[in-house]
This record gives C-alpha cells, sequence and structure tokens, in this order.
C-alpha cells in the first residue's frame, strides 16, 4: 500500500519497494536545463503527479439555492467561502435576483467573480434567457467559466473578460492577487474602493482594452438586459457612465443594483435620477448590516442600492 505525509516533506511509497519520491513542499519541483532536453522519466513522473495531485485537491462544492441546486469547483478557502454563504453574505443581492430575474430574461453581471451570483441568475433566466458576466480579472474569469460549465449553463452565459468604463479606451489594468475570487482589483488607477486617497501596490498589472456597456450595445455584441448587477469596488460610476444610453433608452433594465461606495453615494443616486431612475431600496452585507444596526453613519458604509425607473 502506498503512504503519504503531506509536510514538510512528501514521500510516495511504490508497492512493497523500497522506492521512494521526495520533495519539499514549500520548495515546490525545482528544474534545470540548458534548453537543449526533454523531459527525463523522472521529471515526466513527477510532473504527471503534481497535475494528478492539483486535480484531486478541488473541492466540489453543492449549494441549494432554495429551488435550485448550484455546483462550485473551489480551490481554496475563500471560494468555498463565497459558495456556501450564497444567501448569508449579501441577502439582499440574493433577494433582489431570487424575486426580480423572470424566465427569458437578459441579466448583466458586472463584477461577477467567480459566479455565485452568475449561476444564480442563470438558473432563474431559464433556458430562454441569457446571463452576460463581466469578469477582468483572469484567475477570477478561469474560476468563473469552470463553475458555468459545472452546472452546464454554457448555452445561458456568456463570459466577457474584459474591464468596463465610460468610453473604449485602453488602459492598465491593477491585481490586487492572482489568486482565484480575490476583489478589489482596479481598472485604471490602483485606488481602493475608489478612493482617491488611498492606493494599493499592484501584484500584477496588464494592459487592456475597456469598453462601455453603451458601446458593447451598438455593435450587438449583447442585447438590452432586464435587469443590471454592478459590483466593482471603485469604478461604478464610469460603468454608469458608460451606459447611459441604455438608461435612458426605450429599452432600458427594470431595475439595477449599484455598489455605493464611500464618497460616492450620493453621486451615484444623482446620476441615476439624471437618467430617471429613483432609488427603491438599500441592503447591506452582512458585516455591513452589523455596523448600520450598531449606528454607524450610512456613508461610512459601503452598500448595495438598488434603482427602478422613476
Amino acid at each position: 500500500m502506498g503512504h503519504l505525509r503531506a509536510w514538510p516533506n512528501l514521500y510516495l511509497f511504490f508497492g512493497n519497494t523500497n522506492r521512494k519520491l521526495t520533495f519539499k513542499i514549500h520548495d515546490g519541483f525545482k528544474m534545470k536545463s540548458d534548453g537543449y532536453r526533454g523531459l527525463t522519466w523522472r521529471e515526466k513522473r513527477q510532473l504527471d503527479f503534481f497535475a494528478w495531485l492539483r486535480r484531486r485537491l478541488v473541492s466540489d462544492v453543492e449549494v441549494n439555492d432554495r429551488r435550485y441546486k448550484s455546483f462550485f469547483v473551489c480551490e481554496s478557502r475563500l471560494q468555498a467561502y463565497r459558495a456556501v454563504s450564497l444567501w448569508q453574505k449579501e441577502e439582499g443581492t440574493m433577494e433582489w435576483i431570487d424575486s426580480g430575474v423572470r424566465p427569458g430574461d437578459r441579466f448583466l453581471d458586472i463584477g461577477a467573480n467567480v459566479g455565485i451570483y452568475t449561476i444564480a441568475a442563470a438558473h432563474r433566466v431559464g433556458p430562454t434567457g441569457k446571463v452576460y458576466a463581466f469578469e477582468p480579472h483572469k484567475p477570477n474569469a478561469v474560476s468563473l467559466m469552470k463553475n458555468v460549465l459545472r452546472n452546464n449553463f454554457e448555452e445561458r452565459v456568456d463570459i466577457l473578460s474584459l474591464p468596463l468604463s465610460k468610453a473604449p479606451i485602453v488602459a492598465p489594468f491593477h491585481y490586487t492577487s492572482l489568486e482565484p475570487s480575490v476583489t478589489g482589483s482596479q481598472f485604471g488607477s490602483p485606488f481602493v474602493d475608489g478612493q482617491s486617497d488611498q492606493s494599493f501596490m499592484p501584484a500584477a498589472t496588464e494592459l487592456c482594452l475597456g469598453s462601455s456597456i453603451d458601446d458593447l450595445l451598438a455593435s450587438h455584441v449583447i442585447e438590452p438586459p432586464h435587469l443590471v448587477k454592478i459590483d466593482v469596488d471603485g469604478i461604478e460610476i464610469d460603468i454608469l457612465e458608460g451606459m447611459r444610453h441604455l438608461l435612458m433608452s426605450d429599452a432600458r433594465p427594470r431595475s439595477v443594483q449599484v455598489e455605493l461606495n464611500l464618497g460616492e453615494q450620493d453621486f451615484i443616486v444623482e446620476l441615476m435620477a439624471e437618467c430617471h431612475y429613483k432609488l427603491d431600496h438599500r441592503h447591506f452585507t452582512a458585516n455591513g448590516a452589523k455596523r448600520h444596526a450598531r449606528g454607524d453613519d450610512l456613508s461610512t458604509i459601503p452598500h448595495n442600492a438598488v434603482f427602478v425607473p422613476a
């Protein structure tokens, strides 16, 4: 029988022989080459084992979303938390999706992350509906793809791994981390939640071609949505500016949920009023609800606001 000890070294025993393969997990598997050779037998076996181990270490999380069943491919505790806390982390968002999304609807998920709300919306739009999931953070987008495939929603969900702004532009996308499921990455400037007086040191940066919702609609990349969710940790205003034509058209969404970050709450309410939308209600994350309950000023608590046509 084989035996495995996971820390600090990993030992593999083959049958009853004395052969063993040893490596330090925290150092990884190091290889050297002058570029003039192929893989050795030992290297092939080690690389194949690592690939097998990565596949086996992925967790498959099943979530009962009221009348639906969803599945999420999770490679970390953070990913698993997002899945299992579907109705807890942002109960108001799920109530909005559950009560507002109808069969045949088109749902715009801007800031989809790994897709917990994308999958929830995909259940509810049904086979005749469509979810457009925007996620420019590449590791998040890969996890989002896996979750869409895991739920067999390839026909219901279109994934767009590009940032949105108020107009087509090439600008840097700043990553807070290259791990999947993280938040806070920014398109344009590395500000914290859109606050120009606070910035973070990016883990990586890439130049991206950004677009606006109005331009994507004009070029028929997407069709007008019935509901829109915007949660991008800082450039919600730019994205709303880039969809003014949609918001003021005959095909405007019947409901828009926007995250209101610090310093931009009143501005977004005023912008939506200019587009003839009124504030319907606000709701908080689990942490924000605790702060609100203890009396913290609303302007100091990031939260979500739902707007409907006035």
